[in-house]
């Protein structure tokens, strides 16, 4: 029987994007281990469904966590935590999140790219959808994780009314401000669906999130706003990641979720003419961190 890498996942759905580079790496350097991935947010497994190089998901509930409580206790699993918004990483780091996890478990990744996968029939739902539309522009404008990193709400609606070339099309959760003129998906698609839509849309504009994320595993050109976080870690080649780079950011590994004392100056700092210069430039250079 096959040793087993145990590999136990922390955050939200993003962390659990960026922790997908370190499967196939692990796949690669242990051929003769089967990887399993433990979590408790069913929705993890929605994120890494197909992943060809896990094995088996193990996913703890109110009835079987004692069970996986026990096991470590008796050193019989000794999963790795990867964890890594624990250790400040935009303070005691400048490397991308990816290669943080990969270095909390011993190992050094090859590939940095986030790594999803979809179905031939999830695909055909996007294209579908997606068809519809003239050069259909995913939008994501709500942050989870903290709501200093959301661009106001006045400067998406801006945006849309003023760019009339690209049809806009909100993806996120139902009870977000919808954006005037915008298509409205809100809370109408499934994880899997979003990210489908997501690989397959003309481009993305968003906040950082679950979804600036799942556009670097099939390279879909973006535009990312970066105001608390550190776009070092959380931005990806593939996007353009804008940031004032202020003397108070990034803040979000010791502010979290608390109010900006400074009004959230680093995002509305980003203004609509730029995002629709870049939107509209042809020969845009992707991978870059703006400073402006």
């Amino acid at each position: 029987m096959k040793k087993t890498i145990h590999i136990k996942l922390w955050g939200g759905l993003g962390d659990v994007v960026l922790s997908t580079p370190i499967f196939k790496e692990l796949q690669s350097r242990f051929p003769e281990h089967q990887i399993a991935v433990i979590f408790a947010n069913k929705d993890f497994e929605e994120v890494l469904k197909y992943n060809p190089y896990i094995h088996k998901f193990l996913i703890i509930n109110r009835f079987n966590g004692w069970y996986y409580g026990f096991l470590e206790r008796m050193k019989i699993i000794s999963p790795k935590n990867i964890a890594y918004g624990l250790v400040r990483p935009s303070f005691t780091y400048e490397i991308a999140a990816s290669k943080i996890v990969a270095e909390m478990i011993g190992i050094e990744l090859e590939h940095s790219n986030v790594q999803l996968f979809t179905t031939d029939e999830e695909d055909t739902f996007a294209k579908s959808q997606l068809s519809k539309y003239v050069n259909p522009v995913i939008i994501n404008i709500t942050s989870v994780s903290s709501a200093n990193q959301m661009w106001p709400i006045e400067y998406w609606r801006e945006l849309v009314s003023t760019t009339p070339g690209h049809t806009f099309i909100q993806l996120g959760v139902k009870n977000e401000t919808l954006v005037e003129g915008a298509i409205d998906l809100r809370g109408q698609t499934s994880i899997r669906e979003s990210i489908a839509l997501v690989k397959h849309a003309y481009f993305f504009i968003g906040v950082v999130s679950f979804l600036s994320h799942v556009t670097n595993a099939f390279g879909t050109p973006g535009i990312v706003f970066f105001g608390p976080s550190a776009p070092a870690v959380w931005g990806h080649a593939n996007n353009i990641n804008i940031s004032k780079n202020l003397t108070c950011s990034p803040c979000i590994d010791f502010l979290g979720k608390g109010a900006c004392p400074y009004d959230k100056l680093c995002m509305r700092s980003i203004t609509v003419d730029e995002v629709r210069d870049f939107l509209l430039a042809k020969s845009m250079k992707r991978g870059e961190i703006i400073f402006q």
